[in-house]
């Protein structure tokens, strides 16, 4: 999860077998009552997106297009705008990865993969505190 700013905030590890959407049902969501959540178009779960509208969340994934329940256009312009500050902030943390990253155990890699999430969090922090 990343901040309107595109700063990651949170975030969590799955095996590669895992589909994003059933991660996304472990995820701690949080945050403030009237948050808004802007997702990609693999994480449409009309269940999950009741259950956070019950406590004051905002869970807007994209949708395709043949899908029931579309947003409004404005929404789908907000989504299409917000996803590309994502797609920004994943691309920054790809360019901080090595080509290889060399781990003797699955502990090891995923404490170099966190180290790296919280490199580029640093970084957006300090940016702003420049700017």
């Amino acid at each position: 999860m990343v901040t309107k700013d595109g700063q990651p905030v949170e975030f969590f590890l799955t095996p590669g077998a895992t589909a994003d959407i059933r991660g996304l049902k472990f995820f701690a969501f949080d945050l403030p009552e009237g948050s808004t959540i802007y997702a990609d178009w693999a994480y449409n779960d009309y269940e999950l997106e009741d259950v956070l509208s019950m406590v004051g969340l905002h869970f807007q994934p994209m949708r395709k297009k043949n899908l029931k329940r579309q947003f409004a256009p404005y929404i789908q312009f907000l989504q299409h705008y917000h996803r590309k500050r994502i797609e920004t902030s994943i691309s920054q943390t790809e360019q901080r990865f090595p080509k290889t990253i060399h781990a003797t155990s699955s502990e090891g890699f995923e404490l170099k993969v966190v180290l790296f999430i919280l490199s580029l969090s640093f970084r957006c922090a300090s940016d702003k505190v420049a700017t």
